[in-house]
């Protein structure tokens, strides 16, 4: 009974077949279970077909290459920066560090 109510269909296949399971193979009590579940959901007749490897390669290709070509502009400047980093190791950096003044003692 646990199962029940916390099953949610997802095609109209599933669901009558789901049915059938409960109702032992007997076609007429799952046709009543399916016909009460399924008269106020919208589902589709059979699940969707889940995407192959290689379709889920190339979808995230296209997504990754799509991203790279709108965010091209600061990806550049990230490279320069890191570049120039490196490129002057050692040297003294061309903003002054302000210095904060002491803390006043806890106590006071």
């Amino acid at each position: 009974m646990e199962f029940i109510q916390n099953y949610v269909p997802t095609s109209k296949a599933q669901l009558l077949q789901v049915a059938m399971y409960f109702n032992k193979g007997d076609l007429q009590k799952a046709q009543e279970m399916f016909d009460f579940y399924a008269k106020n959901l919208q589902l589709p007749d059979f699940d969707p077909v889940a995407p192959t490897f290689m379709q889920q390669v190339r979808s995230n290709a296209v997504d990754l290459f799509s991203w790279i070509k709108d965010n091209q502009e600061d990806i550049v400047n990230g490279y320069e920066f890191f570049r120039s980093i490196i490129a002057n190791k050692g040297a003294i950096p061309s903003v002054a560090q302000e210095v904060a003044e002491p803390l006043p003692p806890i106590n006071e």
